[in-house]
């Protein structure tokens, strides 16, 4: 029984792992405006958050808005700071996900068992932290 319940929680941490694979590979495909356009169709143009970026693409580096991926944001205004870009990258995240049209568990997982070979090369390998507990 215990064997079962593990080889289950693996399973599904690999299903979570190719489906988070399957989403990156896009979303990393996209071009910034792509994105922003993304984000804004599936939002009706309402704004994400209470400030909301204009574009991705137009932040430049003399701009008060830039983005700094040398230096890490202070803590004390981080979630606000990065508030904006989160929320894009969640509702982008979420368009994907729908159409990309990713199999259910119960879909996959069928797949899965019956040829783990064309599953396997598509893992990140997140799956494995759950193997570890």
């Amino acid at each position: 029984m215990v064997g079962s319940k593990n080889s289950e929680r693996i399973l599904r941490a690999k299903y979570l792992d190719w489906c988070s694979a399957r989403v990156a590979d896009r979303f990393l495909a996209l071009t910034p405006d792509e994105i922003y356009e993304l984000a804004e169709k599936a939002t009706h143009g309402r704004p994400l958050v209470a400030n909301p970026v204009a574009s991705l693409s137009s932040i430049s580096s003399s701009s008060d808005t830039a983005l700094d991926w040398q230096n890490p944001l202070d803590p004390n205004t981080a979630l606000s700071d990065a508030e904006p870009f989160r929320a894009l990258v969640a509702k982008v995240t979420e368009v994907l996900a729908d159409r990309i049209g990713l199999p259910t568990f119960e879909e996959w997982s069928a797949a899965y068992q019956e040829s783990p070979a064309d599953f396997d090369g598509d893992l990140l390998g997140f799956w494995k932290e759950e193997a570890d507990q």
